[in-house]
């Protein structure tokens, strides 16, 4: 009797072992690896801290030879409790204000407030895009996303780095992200994007080290080809912090 108690005692540890063992080299879900971005750019709890943010985000645009196309500075603030995002530009000659509240959208041209609707829209839609770009990796935590872990890649063809496709929509034209973090660390590197049948790869070369999240400071955009090599560098993108507050 107690030889064969001890058998199925040490039956169920071999079934442990190979459950735990199967269990381990599992592939990580999305979320898990989202988790782990987080915790690497400064924690959720100093997330939660930021109270205001304010940078100037400088853009170029390039064409396919590498003249450039176009430059713009953008002057942003986004403001938690209460929560608000202002962006202040200029476009030929004229200045703008845009801002969204927890009342709306408003937008300014030379001073005066704007009433057609699709500036409006446009305005709602690039504040939100300059928040959602700025604030990662932790608005990628949206529990409406859908999240799909695409296992280790090749960034580049040299950066190991964990893929993660993000879906916002189930519509057929809808964007589609990928987000790719260092396998090491878990520091967000670049995403991808599939837009209007284009596909354009945004690497994170330079972050900032002011508030120990780890923010954009350098990015470059390119267009890739059918086969996912490099076009062209379509666009630089620099941050630079003007100010920010904590609790």
């Amino acid at each position: 009797m107690v030889r064969y108690a001890s058998l199925n005692f040490f039956g169920l540890l071999l079934l442990l072992s190979l459950s735990l063992t199967g269990f381990e080299s599992e592939d990580p879900s999305a979320d898990f690896i989202l988790q782990k971005s987080l915790e690497t750019h400064g924690g959720r709890e100093r997330w939660k801290k930021m109270k205001c943010i304010r940078y100037r985000k400088t853009t170029t645009f390039y064409d396919p030879s590498g003249v450039i196309e176009k430059k713009s500075v953008q002057h942003i603030t986004h403001q938690w409790r209460p929560k608000q995002t202002e962006m202040i530009w200029e476009n030929e000659g004229k200045s703008y204000r845009a801002l969204k509240d927890t009342t709306g959208i408003s937008l300014y041209k030379e001073g005066i407030l704007q009433k057609d609707s699709l500036l409006l829209a446009q305005a709602n839609t690039n504040l939100k895009a300059a928040l959602y770009v700025y604030w990662q990796p932790f608005k990628l935590l949206k529990e409406e996303a859908q999240k799909n872990y695409l296992g280790i890649q090749k960034l580049l063809d040299s950066i190991s780095v964990h893929a993660v496709q993000i879906r916002y929509s189930e519509e057929k034209n809808a964007d589609v992200w990928t987000y790719f973090f260092d396998t090491q660390n878990y520091r967000l590197c670049a995403a991808q994007v599939l837009h209007n049948k284009r596909i354009s790869l945004i690497v994170n070369e330079a972050v900032e080290s002011e508030t120990g999240l780890f923010l954009n400071h350098k990015r470059k955009s390119y267009f890739l080809d059918s086969v996912g090599k490099i076009k062209y560098l379509r666009a630089a993108y620099s941050y630079e912090i003007d100010s920010f507050t904590t609790d």
